[in-house]
């Protein structure tokens, strides 16, 4: 039996993925998830990592990928790298620890000096390379807390025009949009309200997670981030944050017109990574007969933007017999350790 653990350490949470291999196969997993705003405490991450390790049990190995080493509280990507590795090998010194590289390689990292921006932002590349050999041609959409990843697989191998975040956002293959963290104003400028296009305020009001809270597309317990007032996440506080979005409060607007208006958010965002898709797929000939594989917190978004496209709609795989963990980032990375360690 060999016993791996994947980690993603993102800017606002630390996932992880405990999977056990007998003869090859992973028999048998689970998942934790944790918020973490790395930039409010970064001096914490240690003690966070090892209170994780211990509740998903020891490990014979561990991969790693991130995403948290853009964080502004470091000084450039390469600080956020070294960074994060160090703070992992410190924290969980007694078990070997391997990062995912922008080739897909597991590099064995022991403390010493690399070239450590090959690490940067690394987990969407885990994720394809383990949906590239269960499903040989697709778009793999994974819409997270904050960004969505889109990612084309054809005959079983990426091809992704871009490696590093800013290739991918100018090839459309990273849109900074996701499904709970994505400021109202980062989607819209103007929404419909009382027969007029109503400017909206550049604040930090509401988030997307108020508009699918209010819209029924996620249930509270999803809500997984802070909310931007420090309030609760029932559906009478999303009112609230959703109606100062246009200076107003609950008691000034009827509860229909806010749920009009969160319905109009979505639907923006809707577009912006349909948007992204027409991109990404006008560069293969048959881009768009491409089955799309929704994954991550707002997967049901990437469905949303796959039927809207005609595009079929396929389930992620199963990456564990019996009971298996969801497919992401850290679930991927334990994979494709443990298949190495094989």
């Amino acid at each position: 039996m060999v016993r791996v653990i994947g980690w993603d350490i993102g800017g606002a949470n630390v996932k992880a993925t405990h999977l056990a291999f007998e003869n090859g196969r992973a028999v048998g997993g689970r998942a934790v998830r944790r918020y973490f705003e790395i930039w409010r405490n970064k001096a914490g991450l240690g003690a966070l990592l090892r209170q994780i390790y211990e509740e998903l049990g020891a490990a014979d190995s561990m991969a790693v990928t991130m995403t948290a080493e853009l964080a502004d509280v470091f000084s450039d990507k390469a600080e956020g790298v070294a960074f994060i590795l160090r703070a992992m090998r410190e924290a969980i010194p007694e078990t070997p620890l391997y990062a995912i590289d922008l080739d897909g390689r597991l590099v064995p990292f022991d403390g010493g000096t690399e070239d450590f921006l090959v690490f940067a932002a690394t987990n969407w590349i885990a994720e394809a390379l383990v949906l590239a050999d269960r499903r040989p041609d697709c778009l793999m959409v994974d819409i997270g807390s904050t960004t969505t990843d889109l990612i084309p697989i054809v005959g079983g191998k990426l091809a992704a025009k871009g490696r590093r975040d800013i290739e991918r956002l100018a090839s459309g293959e990273l849109i900074y949009t996701g499904a709970l963290r994505t400021p109202v104003a980062a989607i819209v400028s103007l929404v419909p309200l009382r027969g007029a296009l109503c400017r909206i305020s550049a604040e930090y009001f509401a988030i997307v997670a108020d508009v699918y809270l209010l819209l029924g597309r996620i249930d509270p317990q999803d809500y997984v981030c802070a909310t931007p007032d420090g309030r609760g996440k029932t559906t009478q506080e999303a009112l609230g944050r959703l109606a100062r979005v246009v200076c107003e409060d609950s008691k000034g607007l009827t509860t229909e017109e806010i749920v009009r208006v969160a319905a109009y958010i979505a639907e923006k965002q809707v577009q912006q990574v349909t948007e992204g898709m027409h991109q990404v797929l006008s560069r293969f000939d048959r881009g768009f007969r491409l089955p799309v594989v929704a994954v991550g917190i707002g997967a049901f978004l990437g469905a949303s933007c796959a039927q809207r496209l005609g595009l079929d709609v396929g389930d992620p795989p199963a990456l564990a017999d019996g009971e298996s963990p969801p497919f992401s980032p850290s679930a991927a990375a334990a994979y494709l350790l443990g298949k190495a360690l094989g």
